[in-house]
């Protein structure tokens, strides 16, 4: 059972991001020179994104209760293999990806699906969404200086461009889909593959590591353009 909710957790999250990527098409479809189409399509993305937050919501609740099954797997047959959240992003220093498929941090991820990314030398697999990316090099950086990490709700890049939009912060209030790390801090994982790629690249500047740190590595069953 707890495969089969591994699978469904990684096939949700996908889905959400997959669903936020169509939201940055839809900004970029419109033609903005063109009043009656920017009045359109503004308030066509509005109720997109309104219908999106919603599925978010249902996503986070879904996960929430496929926990709840987990855990009574472990309890009533303790030999059967679990899911490990944990595990999603482990290090493993055997594991060899081909160098000559390493995407930049400066690339567009629109559509297309991870495996593993390799940061500060530090090789990390079965990360198969974006979110997952995510997950793991803000646990890298919070090992990597504890001291920055635990400032950053009053950095530069917790706030975005618009005021009520919150990226770190000590409470979740004003976020759409919150996730706790390290030192009490929440983060917003409520984004599309590129956003995250934006955020993961504002974090490397905050910690001050270079662009040239970081690579993805995709699966070859990506989505096809």
């Amino acid at each position: 059972m707890n495969t089969r909710i591994s699978k469904i957790k990684i096939a949700l999250e996908q889905l959400s991001e997959d669903l936020l990527d169509f939201s940055d098409d839809i900004w970029l479809s419109i033609d903005h020179n063109d009043s009656e189409a920017l009045d359109f399509g503004y308030r066509l993305k509005k109720d997109y994104n309104e219908q999106v937050d919603t599925f978010s919501k249902v996503v986070q609740n879904i996960g929430s209760t496929l926990a709840q099954f987990e855990n009574i797997s472990i309890l009533n047959d303790s030999n059967t293999p679990i899911y490990d959240p944990g595990h999603e992003g482990k290090e493993n220093k055997t594991f060899q990806y081909n160098e000559n498929q390493a995407h930049s941090i400066n690339e567009d991820f629109c559509y297309k699906r991870p495996c593993g990314m390799k940061l500060e030398n530090q090789i990390y697999e079965r990360l198969n969404t974006w979110k997952a990316i995510y997950r793991t090099t803000i646990k890298h950086l919070s090992h990597k200086s504890p001291d920055i990490f635990n400032q950053l709700s009053e950095s530069g890049f917790a706030k975005g461009r618009r005021k009520d939009k919150v990226y770190v912060s000590p409470t979740p209030d004003s976020m759409k889909c919150p996730e706790k790390f390290a030192g009490g801090l929440y983060f917003e994982t409520n984004l599309s593959a590129n956003s995250i790629r934006d955020s993961i690249q504002k974090l490397l500047r905050v910690f001050s590591i270079p662009d040239s740190e970081i690579v993805f590595y995709l699966r070859e069953d990506k989505d096809p353009d």
